[in-house]
Parts: C-alpha cells; structure tokens; sequence
C-alpha cells in the first residue's frame, strides 16, 4: 500500500477513534466488574495489579491512538496486554466464570475489545493472527470453553467488515485521483489552447504586419525602420521558444498541485529503497513555476528519505495557508542535525530550499538524531 488518499486515511482516522473509545470503555467497564465480582480463587494482588495496569494502559492507549500517526506497535503493544491478562484468568476471575461456558468475566470484555482493535488497525494477516492468539492465550488461561470459540468469530466477522471498508475506500480515492486526473488534463487543454491563441495573437501583432508592411511596400527593403522590427520580432520569436507554456502578460496559467505531487509520489526512486507513503493533499491549483518547484522539492526530500532515513514510510500533507500551501515531508528516520550537514552536500541546501526561495516561498527542515524529519515548504502570493 504505497500510497493511502483522502478516503482511506480518513477510514483510519475513524477506526483510530472508535478503538480508542473501544479501549477506554471495556477498560472502565471491566475494572468495575473485577472489583465489585471479587471472589476466589482469584487473587487480590493480582487483580488490583491487572486492574490498576489495564487502565494505566488504556489512558496511554488513548492518548496515543488520537495523536496524528499513531505507530502500529502501539496496537501489537495492545495485543500483547491482552494476552497476558487472558493467560493470567486463573488468578484473576472467579471460579464461576472460570467454570462459565459463555464468556461473562472481566477478562473476556478486555479480550474482545482487543479482538476487534486488532482488526480495525493493524493490517492481515497480522490482524486475523492476533484474534487467534487471543482466542488461543484465553483457552490456555481459562480452558477451552465457548468464549475462545467467540473470540475468533467475532475476528472474523470484524475483519470481513473492515475488508469491505477499506476496498471501497479504495475505489473512492481511485475515482477522487481520476476526477482530479481528468480535471488537470482539461485544465491543461484549455491552457494550451489560450497560450496558442496569445502566441498567434502576438505573432500577428509583430512578425505577420512587419511581413505585410513590407509586402506592402508601407516599409522598403533600404527603410531605417526594417532592421529595428526585424529585431523586435526576433526577440518575440525568441521568447516564445524559451517560454513555450508561459502567458506573454507574465501570468502562467494555474496547475493542479496535487495531481503534480500524487505523480511524484507514485514515480519509482530507482537504484533506492520503496517507501510506504502516506498522501493527504487536497486539490489545489497554483502557479505553474510554484507547483513546479513544489514537486521538485518534494522529490528530493522522498529521495532523501529513501537513501538517508533508514525507513520505509513516509507521509506528504498539504494545506492551505492564506492564498499560498504548506507542503509538509515527514519520516520517523534516523533523522539528523542539519547544522553538521557539509557544506559540499547541496542536496536539500539547493535542490529544495533554492527551489523555494527562486519563486518566492521557503523551505525549512526541522530534524535531530534518532528523531525522525520534517521538511516544510511553504508558498504565499
């Protein structure tokens, strides 16, 4: 999955939420009903131990979900808590829910949360295979009882629904990148239409009416006059050539930002590692030179990613800021001091904050040892 769009991030989002909720309500729930159904052979130390843990642990867990790009160790970390409490039932339920053929103790609502956080956030087959060791770690602690068997029903179950979500986010970021896809290819033919009308229209201002003064005989071949349009009309000529896309009143005709960085995210870095990358930008239409020094920038900063970050994920965002866009790279690489980078390394010093600075906007890297990168390039009018 090298790239997540619109929809598929928010679906995560969501999932993130809900799993956070999840968390907090079975881990409240389940404390209360250990306390209040307190009785042997479950042991108090234990229980107030687990008890005490488990929302130690859900506080964290919430707090870290809601945060903007919760890792997924935090979820296999939620796993690995929920097999611990289920291989430690015999210390922690009492012997009627031990004996219980359907799943009624505390411990069984912290494992079918856990079951179905596991299938919201972390993707298959690991998803499915934490529902099985669930299931298994809670037949060992308990014994094999109906419980286990509902714990991997219910895995299935949730993974099949996420399965279906996840495929039609898909499909609805496919038709969102090809709506924007379509919209910049007519954006393009339009603008390439009014560039050919404006070069026609100059052309026939100055080389064709030199041409039929002359045919005319309005200006002779000896006239003084002939050499001097005959050299404006070389250097129109010549502008025209080296700016073939530009509007000749020195406004460009506005480009699709977002289609430009989708193509620099999905272009392969040959000779370099893949990434996994995150893409959240919305459509937005700046100026061509803007956008174009915009991508360059943001190539440079995914190649640097790819040969000096020492990760296999990235994320590009971008949002508005006033008129203009703040485009923002992000790792959590090896990252770097970037006071200590060389002064022959012109890397990120040329190929991204020279771009920037060339059209007007800036580009800044805020990076340290073992903290991961951030790169921000920011335009305004």
């Amino acid at each position: 999955m090298p790239t997540q769009g619109p929809a598929q991030l928010q679906l995560r989002r969501r999932s993130a939420r809900l799993s956070a909720v999840l968390r907090t309500v079975s881990a409240v729930g389940a404390a209360l009903v250990a306390v209040v159904g307190f009785a042997p052979p479950a042991r108090s130390i234990w229980v107030a131990v687990a008890v005490v843990g488990l929302l130690l642990w859900s506080g964290l867990f919430t707090v870290l979900t809601l945060r903007p790009e919760p890792h997924a160790w935090l979820y296999a970390g939620d796993v690995a808590v929920v097999l611990m409490l289920c291989l430690a039932q015999g210390n922690l339920v009492p012997a009627e829910v031990l004996g219980a053929s359907a799943g009624s103790g505390w411990i069984d609502m912290v494992a079918g949360t856990g079951v179905f956080i596991a299938q919201f956030m972390l993707r298959q087959p690991w998803a499915m295979a934490s529902a099985i060791a669930i299931a298994a770690a809670h037949a060992v602690g308990a014994g094999v009882r109906e419980a286990s068997v509902v714990l991997v029903l219910q895995g299935l179950l949730a993974a099949a629904v996420m399965v279906l979500l996840r495929h039609g986010a898909r499909r609805a970021d496919l038709a969102l990148s090809e709506e924007a896809a379509a919209r910049a290819s007519a954006r393009a033919r339009s603008a390439a239409r009014t560039d050919e009308r404006d070069q026609q229209r100059l052309l026939h201002d100055t080389v064709l009416a030199t041409l039929t003064m002359v045919g005319t005989g309005s200006i002779t071949r000896d006239s003084a006059a002939l050499p001097e349009r005959a050299a404006a009309d070389l250097a129109v000529i010549a502008d025209l050539r080296a700016h073939p896309g530009v509007a000749r009143d020195g406004v460009q005709a506005p480009a699709p930002l977002d289609v430009a960085l989708r193509t620099v995210v999905l272009t392969r870095r040959v000779g370099l590692p893949p990434l996994d990358i995150e893409f959240d930008v919305p459509p937005l239409d700046l100026p061509h030179e803007v956008v174009e020094a915009l991508s360059q920038g943001v190539a440079e900063s995914l190649t640097n990613v790819a040969r000096h970050a020492n990760t296999g994920a990235a994320r590009v965002t971008a949002r508005r800021v006033g008129e203009g866009v703040a485009v923002e790279v992000r790792d959590e690489g090896d990252g770097f001091d970037p006071a200590a980078v060389p002064s022959h390394r012109r890397g990120l010093r040329e190929s991204v904050c020279g771009r920037m600075s060339a059209v007007g906007g800036s580009a800044r890297a805020d990076s340290s040892p073992g903290a991961g990168t951030r790169v921000v390039l920011r335009w305004e009018p």
